[in-house]
């Protein structure tokens, strides 16, 4: 398995982009295509007077009009910066939640990348959230600290529980794990009697990576009284060194609403390392 098309979502803004720039030397690192995806959705004004609801469609023409200019900017700073990728480039732009852009243009691309957004008055009208991209993208998600130009994953932590969504992590990571001078594998235990259970799942894990190209540790460390999941598993991950931690998100979607457990929130919200999540 390889990255053979990474996929960015780009904004409008005008401040340096980041994300794009990792998003072009990732590319080149991994010999990917890249595809870059802007998109807006429009804020209908919406008003009811004398028993009679109407759209306000000078405010509509307006706002399509500022979305059909942020598109052109964001499309225009994409093509500048990817000019660069030796495997060629696309732009897809469309009026349209962004999320819901991303999720379906992921149809083409083998990893998405995302990072938390530092737009003021950023909204699901105008960016992808990290977290709704996790859940509708059906890709593997890779969520990349904000003020970080370029990633090179020379270690990597792989937080494993024996679930769907760990398994579906580790097989995306494969090409990131096989490219890694280092891997260790962990597994956070309720207490000591869950070591020898979870070691030998390590190890078992730890075979099949072995038969993948990547030589891996392991280690099952017991949860401390005086620290939460995801913080033991970022201090291990600040032990080891690591730039990417792989690990499966739990989480489900409820309406709009979107619902992750504290361990894959936290991880959300650290913004040290780079984090590939499977779902």
């Amino acid at each position: 398995m390889s990255f053979k098309t990474l996929l960015v979502h780009v904004e409008a803004n005008t401040s340096p982009d980041v994300r794009l720039s990792l998003a072009v030397n990732l590319a080149n690192q991994l010999h990917a295509k890249l595809i870059g995806v802007g998109a807006e959705f429009f804020r209908s004004p919406y008003y009811g007077g004398d028993g009679i609801d109407y759209f306000a469609g000078d405010l509509i023409a307006a706002e399509m009009e500022s979305i059909e200019s942020d598109l052109k900017s964001a499309e225009a700073k994409f093509r500048a910066a990817a000019a660069a990728v030796r495997e060629g480039h696309e732009w897809r732009g469309s009026v349209r939640f962004p999320v819901a852009a991303v999720a379906a243009e992921a149809r083409a691309a083998d990893l998405v990348i995302t990072s938390r957004s530092g737009a003021k008055g950023a909204s699901d009208y105008n960016i992808a959230l990290p977290a709704a991209l996790i859940l509708q993208a059906g890709r593997p998600v890779l969520v990349t600290p904000p003020d970080t130009a370029q990633l090179t994953v020379k270690r990597a932590v792989v937080a494993w529980k024996d679930t769907r969504e760990a398994r579906r992590a580790v097989s995306d990571a494969l090409p990131f794990l096989q490219g890694a001078e280092k891997v260790h594998l962990v597994e956070l235990c309720d207490g000591a009697e869950a070591i020898p259970a979870a070691t030998d799942r390590l190890t078992h894990l730890a075979d099949y990576l072995l038969r993948h190209g990547v030589s891996a540790t392991i280690g099952a460390d017991i949860e401390g009284r005086d620290a939460n999941a995801p913080h033991q598993l970022l201090d291990v991950a600040e032990r080891h060194n690591a730039d990417l931690i792989v690990a499966g998100a739990y989480g489900h979607s409820r309406l709009r609403e979107w619902v992750f457990g504290g361990f894959t929130r936290a991880l959300l919200d650290q913004t040290k390392r780079a984090i590939l999540f499977g779902h």
